[in-house]
């Protein structure tokens, strides 16, 4: 299928046909991945976490927020 690369802002942007975004149950707002392979373009919806291992990020982000944010601004330069 071919498409039409549309401007939007400073983006450039690819419509996706509505059949298309049903059989992959995609809507409108979204995330999918991009990627460039050897062959072009390959665009697949984006993986989910996985419950338990959210989870438990959450936690160690609650936990260590500060420090992790500290450690952030360290690697930047800004502290």
């Amino acid at each position: 299928m071919k498409r039409t690369l549309l401007s939007l802002g400073n983006s450039t942007a690819v419509t996706l046909p509505p059949d298309l975004l049903e059989r992959l149950g995609l809507h409108s707002g979204d995330t999918v991945e991009v990627e460039a392979t050897e062959d072009g373009i390959l665009i697949r919806p984006a993986r989910a976490l996985d419950p338990e291992f959210e989870r438990a990020l959450r936690a160690v982000v609650g936990r260590y927020g500060n420090t992790l944010r500290r450690l952030a601004a360290y690697d930047r330069g800004d502290e």
